[in-house]
This record gives structure tokens, sequence and C-alpha cells, in this order.
């Protein structure tokens, strides 16, 4: 049986659950809780992050998982902002959905769970989502088009086959995901122990004047670096078959530290070169990444250079500034930060042998990060390449 044969039904037909999560926004806490929600923004690639999240009290949590609350082997699609993003949950703990968000927990005797995430990420099934998509502003899909949207259902020792193998791909990314972020937390907790609680080497003989140590000095941004703003080309230039540079609109495929490319620039524009730091200026203000390879960013980014080659310390010094998002920016509809607003922030230069002496740590740390990067990276063009094939047939199971 090939997949030209496979049926094609109802997702609803063959899962337990297939229902929309809630048809408003719920009211967030303004501190952390052991209660989290799950966003759009949080869909994507394949996985759901529940780490960069929004909170909510027990009372708005306890209301508005009557409908669903997902469980580690459900699947969630976003019907909007963006359309057709799909993610396997694969967490513990309380978590709920938030808006326009759709959950799907498969029928284990009619539809394997790894099969259904895979499935809805396939060019046959993603096409027929978005050509349910409407809107004038934000493509979104209706929630009956979600309940009934057609899926191809082999038999199920074939979907076993093809779900367990593409799932070992996304296994080894989680995998090196988690490694990424320990040692994010390692960089992070040398940061704040040097430049928060001022514990440098050699931090007992120094003297603190104006609140700072002596031979510190706080310093603009623009004394710092040299920063490209970005510049959105005419687009005309935009593409998705890889003609040009890769191209950066803002934050939307913004990853752990380097971002996903989905859309090339084969005109002019604005450069950021492999290693620059890359930091959003339009809402939200103040996310960061690493640019993984030469490319054109549009106006929602900036680029970032260390002039002294201290690319490092200067990303722990901006993820120290943005310690929250839109800290700085201003705009009637959403924040933005102008050249000059951006190039005044006032940062925390130590002198060039503490510099030197904390780069010679960290350095080691974002380079084991920079490989676990090119990793995944490799990781996720296999599998975006075995994808197609097993669920077109090409690749027999």
């Amino acid at each position: 049986m090939t997949s030209q044969t496979w049926p094609r039904l109802p997702i609803s037909e063959v899962c337990e659950l297939a229902v929309d999560c809630v048809n408003k926004t719920a009211p967030t806490a303004d501190v952390e809780t052991p209660f989290k929600m799950i966003r759009t923004t949080n869909v994507k690639n394949g996985f759901v992050d529940t780490d960069d999240v929004r909170f909510v009290t027990e009372e708005v949590f306890t209301k508005w998982t009557r409908r669903s609350k997902p469980e580690c082997g459900d699947v969630i699609l976003t019907r909007e902002a963006p359309l057709g993003e799909v993610g396997r949950f694969r967490s513990q703990g309380q978590v709920m959905l938030g808006q326009r968000l759709f959950h799907y927990r498969a029928n284990p005797s009619r539809i394997h769970p790894e099969y259904l995430a895979y499935v809805l990420q396939s060019p046959e099934v993603q096409g027929r989502i978005r050509s349910k998509g409407f809107g004038a502003t934000v493509e979104h899909a209706r929630v009956g088009d979600c309940e009934n949207l057609l899926i191809p259902v082999p038999e199920l020792s074939i979907q076993e086959t093809i779900g367990t193998t593409l799932a070992a791909y996304d296994d080894l990314i989680q995998n090196n995901q988690r490694r990424i972020k320990l040692l994010e937390g390692a960089a992070r907790l040398i940061y704040r122990e040097w430049f928060v609680q001022l514990r440098f080497p050699g931090f007992e003989h120094a003297r603190i004047v104006e609140g700072i140590p002596e031979g510190w000095s706080k310093v603009t941004l623009g004394d710092l670096a040299d920063v490209v703003m970005g510049q959105s080309p005419d687009s005309k230039f935009y593409n998705d078959v890889g003609a040009g540079l890769p191209f950066h609109q803002g934050v939307k495929d913004f990853g752990l530290r380097y971002p996903t490319t989905r859309m090339y620039c084969s005109g002019p524009g604005r450069v950021a070169e492999e290693g620059d730091i890359l930091v959003s200026v339009r809402a939200p203000v103040g996310r960061l990444n690493y640019a993984n390879s030469k490319m054109v960013i549009g106006r929602g980014l900036a680029a970032v250079r260390s002039k002294t080659g201290n690319q490092g310390l200067l990303f722990q010094l901006l993820k120290g500034f943005f310690f929250k998002e839109d800290i700085i920016g201003s705009g009637a509809i959403y924040a933005a930060v102008t050249r000059s607003e951006f190039l005044g922030i006032e940062l925390l230069s130590p002198p060039p042998s503490v510099a030197e002496e904390f780069g010679s740590i960290i350095d080691p740390i974002e380079k084991q990060i920079r490989n676990l990067g090119e990793s995944n990276e490799r990781l996720v063009r296999a599998r975006d390449l075995l994808l197609p094939r097993l669920m077109s047939g090409e690749i027999e199971v």
C-alpha cells in the first residue's frame, strides 16, 4: 500500500480529543506561578517550548482547563499568528493552552501519536491547512476546519514506523536543546557572579567608587560595539527557494541561540555577519540570538558586534540589560527602539584584564553551544528531507 492509496479521514475520527482551546485571551499573572500558559509563539518547528511562557493564577488555570489540558504525547496546532505550526507536547506539570491553539490527542487504536504529529507537518496536510486560511490582516483557520482536517491514515504498523523514525531525530534535537540550556545557565551564573554581585577575581582588593569597582566604567552600547540597524528590503526580493542570503525580519524564527532560516532575500539590504548578536528592536524589544551565517536583517532587528572582540561578554551584558522584554522602546501600537535610543543603552564595562579573563571562561562555553546548535541544524535538515519522502511513499516502510 502506497501513500496514494492510504485512506483520507477527518482527524477528529482518529483522535480522542480534537478541540479548540479558548476563544479569548486568558488573564495572566504578574509574577511567576506554578501554572504555565502556552501561546502560539511557543509552538514552532515540531516542538512546544514550555520555558519562555506566561503564567496564570490557580483560579484561571482551573477555569480554563475544563475543556482541555495537554498531556505528554498530545499534539498542538496553531490556528493563527502564525497558521499551521505544529508541536509535540512532551512536558509534565500544570500547563494550559492559550488562545488560537488547537489540541489533538491520538486514539491509539486508530492513530500512532508520533505519526499524528508528523502527518500534520507533511506537505500534503500543511497545504490543506493553508488552503483553509482566511483573513485580510492575520491568516487563520476556522475551528471546524481543524476538526475535520483530512489526513492520510495508513495501517498502524506503517504509522508507527514513520512516527518513531522521525521522532528519533527530534529526540536528539531536544536532548541537544537541553544541553544548550544547561550551558547557558552556567554562563549566566558566572556573569551574575562577576557583574551583578561583583565577585570577580580580585574583588576583595577592589575599591568601590559610586557603586562600581574602581577601574570599571559605565559606557554606552555605541562605545562598546558596532551596530547595524536592519531595514526591510522590497518584498519582491523575498523567496523561499534559497536565492540570495538568509533573511530575518524579526524574532519569528529565533531559537535558543540561533535562528532557523525559512526566508531568503535576493536583493540589497542591511547585513549581519556570522557571529553578530541579533537584537530585536521592535516588539518584543530585547530578544537575543546569534547570526549563524551572513544574513539580511529587516527593520525588526539590529546586528551588534563588539569593538574589542569580546562578543561573549557583550551578549551577557545585553542579556542582563534586557532582563525583561520591552524594557525600552515606545510606540502607540507596539514598542520600537530608535537608533539613538539603542546606541545609548548604558552597560557596565570592566577593565581589559577582567574582560579577557571572563572571555577565557565564557568563550569555550559559547563554542560548545555553537557546536550543539550546528548539530541540531544538521538533524533538522535530515528530518525535513526524510519527512516528505516517508509521507509520500517515496521511501517504503
